[in-house]
């Protein structure tokens, strides 16, 4: 990995010392202030940074500040000759730096601080690429069983995602590293039910079935938050059917702006697919969700009729299974010959369901000539 160090003093003396002693031991380069150390953060990457406190129009703790913000995994130092308690105080709580130190530092010390940085920096990124492949790997793992348990609640989760992006669109919202897994993960609880689906409502339900698809929320959450660093997803995918006027489940005292934003999102989503697949066209849904308004974020409420008014409809074509190709949406169920449901309809093509497609055909499970009535977005 290529280190690369920034080093940032006022005193010219001091910048040409570091040329002199570093060159042949480190790659960096060298700043006269706050500024020009913000200008060349922008253009490269740095592993360390290690700032001088008393600096003309900003100091050293004003500038490790900004590198929190803008390069978080940026190793941030500071050398000073201002020895006071409440710098160094400052230093740790509002800069968040790994090490302190005071001036005079001779040429040993400065290079065993900038190893340190770095070795810190290499372990930062190590476990931050090890934590995104285990969750990433762990979330599509989840994903890919709940395709096979129930392929009518996988469609129904990938109809979720697609008004679920169109509605952060609409409301200008960034999409954040957890906001698709939170998704995708928001009907885990329905493993419970094989046979049915959170899109076909309650009807022939029991007292105590109603009871157990009513919690299901609560069953993905605690399953969920077994996963290292997954609490947050775990906290939005409890409350995804409490109202904003805090009714529904979990039956607690939550309400309006205290739900998750992204719990607030799937509530309005949620509600509009169950209308829409009772029946409702999108007009008729959208008049639905209005006439009980004070179930939703009005902000969210609004984009989301916004979202939903734009989009187009896709058209439908038929093609042959060597022709499925991913983002493609299957219009009807398709069994296999026993009467096993392979596909359901309003399901989208992935690759891992290709796979399963494919390994059906190949065991004559369903035969290789099946023709899919298929749509995709336009």
């Amino acid at each position: 990995m290529n280190n690369r160090i920034l080093l940032v003093d006022d005193e010219i003396n001091i910048l040409n010392s570091y040329r002199r002693n570093l060159r042949n031991k480190f790659t960096f380069d060298v700043a006269e202030s706050g500024v020009e150390a913000l200008a060349l953060l922008a253009k490269h990457k740095y592993s360390v940074i290690i700032t001088d406190m008393q600096m003309p129009s900003m100091n050293g703790l004003e500038l490790l500040q900004k590198v929190k913000l803008k390069a978080p995994n940026t190793v941030r130092m500071m050398i000073t000759g201002n020895s006071d308690q409440k710098t160094a105080i400052d230093a740790l709580n509002i800069g968040d730096i790994f090490r302190f130190v005071n001036k005079p530092c001779d040429h040993n010390d400065l290079c065993t601080l900038i190893e340190s940085g770095i070795e810190q920096y290499n372990l930062i990124i190590a476990e931050k690429i090890l934590l995104n492949k285990t969750l990433k790997g762990t979330i599509n793992v989840l994903a890919e069983v709940l395709t096979i348990v129930n392929p009518k609640v996988f469609a129904h989760t990938v109809q979720i995602k697609k008004y679920m992006l169109a509605l952060a669109k609409a409301l200008n919202m960034p999409i954040n590293w957890s906001f698709e897994p939170m998704i995708q993960l928001s009907q885990l609880g329905c493993v419970m039910f094989p046979e049915t689906s959170l899109s076909d409502g309650s009807k022939g339900f029991s007292a105590e079935q109603f009871k157990m698809v009513e919690r299901h929320p609560c069953l993905a959450s605690d399953l969920i938050r077994k996963i290292p660093r997954m609490n947050k997803i775990a906290h939005t995918i409890l409350y995804q059917e409490k109202c904003f006027n805090g009714e529904g489940v979990p039956h607690d005292s939550i309400k309006g702006e205290e739900i998750p934003y992204g719990a607030r999102m799937l509530k309005v989503v949620l509600d509009f697919l169950r209308f829409k697949n009772d029946g409702s066209t999108i007009n008729q849904a959208s008049m639905k969700l209005t006439e009980q308004s004070q179930f939703y974020d009005p902000n969210i409420l609004t984009a989301f009729k916004e979202s939903i008014g734009a989009s187009a409809e896709p058209t439908q074509q038929v093609v042959t299974l060597a022709e499925l190709t991913d983002g493609m949406t299957v219009q009807e169920d398709v069994f296999t010959g026993a009467g096993l449901l392979v596909i359901s309809k309003g399901q989208e093509i992935s690759e891992p369901l290709r796979r399963i497609i494919t390994h059906c055909a190949e065991n004559g499970a369903i035969s290789s000539n099946t023709s899919f009535t298929v749509c995709k977005e336009p």
